[in-house]
């Protein structure tokens, strides 16, 4: 026998979960050709006790790619400092490997709930994979358009990633919960030469959030935040304190079961104490879409809901956000305009999948850069049985950035195309 054993209450359920998925990559864009190969799999262990009000969960999802390049193009060495580039073969290592992972604690109490999160990466990764955007499944507003580093800076480095939650959701009332929390951000280049491709930023935040049902239809959040944001450049190069405090309000109204509507406005002081502070206008307005229904979640509660509805079913999204963002190229903190549409249609076992988004640093006096992109992405997703699907689609992108050092006027192209296999979780 062993020499420890583990004794579980009966009110304990294990769960395990194993999902593997597949992506092949073909790039073709004004800086580099490639081919790549991703290898996504996911083990995920769960365990619930105290009748389904203790949740302890731990995540590993390493992403493991094989990456061949050709044609890479450089810009015109009469307007970019050769210096500032990437001048290494970009096959010299093809193989990249990221590993990432997390673990959480829920405890969900009548009157409270504790929600502790850590998520961790660490390892190399292509440009081309870096930011990959997720596929909106709907239930939120659509995602903010990613950046696309350019592969004359770094075709492959090395990226870490470390992420701090804590939150402690209070219940006042059945229609009222104040959220306070406090997070801690680490992104970007693990190493001097890493952190030539994209900066390091690192810092503290902590927010404090009053939701509240006004009506059954009608629900407002007022919070108010402040960050502190360090940024680390090639060659020990600190850029300025970032220091950021936010006040918004947001209403959301439920127009039917179906349709949502989201108008949120505020208020931001960011700056450093070099260029100074500035004060940036933050809102966004929203619209949410659902045939199957919307779902309703209590003030404070867990945000998890189940979907549920019969025959074809229609999900669309479209947000226009306005707010500062932490430009990853110069470092600065910018004003930034953001148009973001996405739409997906079922028809039984067939998901056609489309997205359309823009951003662009608007009405930033002090800051010399300018950045602009566009990103479109149409797929198609179809479930060969109910635990193994397949997709694929294309991406496309226009990205140009200028900060009078370095110019990148990037187009990029993408086709791809995956398997996955997500079985049902195993209970022990």
């Amino acid at each position: 026998m062993l020499p420890f054993t583990a004794a579980l209450p009966m009110d304990v359920q294990q769960q395990g979960l194993v999902e593997i998925r597949a992506e092949e990559r073909f790039k073709s864009g004004s800086d580099i050709k490639n081919v790549e190969l991703e290898l996504n799999p996911m083990l995920r262990y769960d365990v619930i006790w105290s009748g389904g009000q203790d949740h302890l969960v731990a995540l590993y999802r390493p992403r493991l790619l094989h990456t061949n390049n050709w044609d890479q193009r450089r810009p015109n060495p009469d307007l970019v400092n050769l210096g500032t580039l990437n001048l290494t073969d970009p096959n010299a290592n093809p193989f990249s490997v990221l590993h990432n992972g997390g673990v959480g604690y829920e405890r969900v109490r009548r009157r409270w709930r504790l929600s502790l999160y850590q998520f961790l990466a660490y390892g190399s990764i292509s440009t081309t994979a870096l930011l990959v955007p997720p596929v909106w499944e709907g239930g939120v507003l659509p995602p903010d358009p990613n950046p696309i580093i350019p592969s004359t800076i770094g075709a492959r480095f090395n990226l870490v990633f470390v992420q701090t939650q804590a939150f402690v959701p209070i219940r006042l009332t059945p229609r009222t919960a104040l959220i306070p929390g406090v997070t801690y951000n680490v992104f970007g280049g693990a190493d001097r030469q890493s952190r030539g491709v994209i900066a390091l930023t690192s810092g503290p935040a902590a927010s404090l959030s009053l939701e509240h049902d006004l009506t059954r239809n009608d629900r407002l959040i007022s919070t108010v935040s402040a960050a502190q944001v360090t940024t680390q450049f090639q060659d020990d190069r600190d850029g300025a304190l970032i220091l950021r405090t936010e006040a918004t309000q947001r209403w959301r109204r439920f127009l039917t079961a179906n349709l949502s509507t989201e108008v949120m406005g505020g208020v931001a002081i960011g700056g450093d104490a070099i260029n100074g502070f500035t004060m940036f206008t933050v809102g966004h307005a929203g619209l949410l879409y659902d045939s199957w229904s919307l779902p309703k979640i209590a003030p404070g509660a867990p945000p998890w809901a189940v979907f549920g509805g019969r025959g074809h079913r229609l999900q669309l999204g479209a947000v226009a956000r306005v707010a500062p963002w932490i430009d990853l190229f110069s470092g600065d903190i910018e004003q930034r305009l953001v148009i973001s549409t996405a739409a997906n249609y079922t028809i039984d076992r067939l998901t056609l999948k489309g997205q359309l988004a823009q951003a662009r640093v608007i009405n930033t006096p002090r800051s010399v850069a300018e950045y602009q992109i566009v990103f479109t992405d149409l797929g198609i997703r179809f479930r060969i049985t109910p635990t193994f699907y397949a997709d694929g689609g294309t991406r496309m992108g226009y990205q140009n950035f200028n900060n009078a050092v370095r110019f990148n006027e990037l187009t990029q192209f993408q086709l791809y195309a995956a398997l996955t296999w997500a079985p049902l979780a195993h209970r022990f």
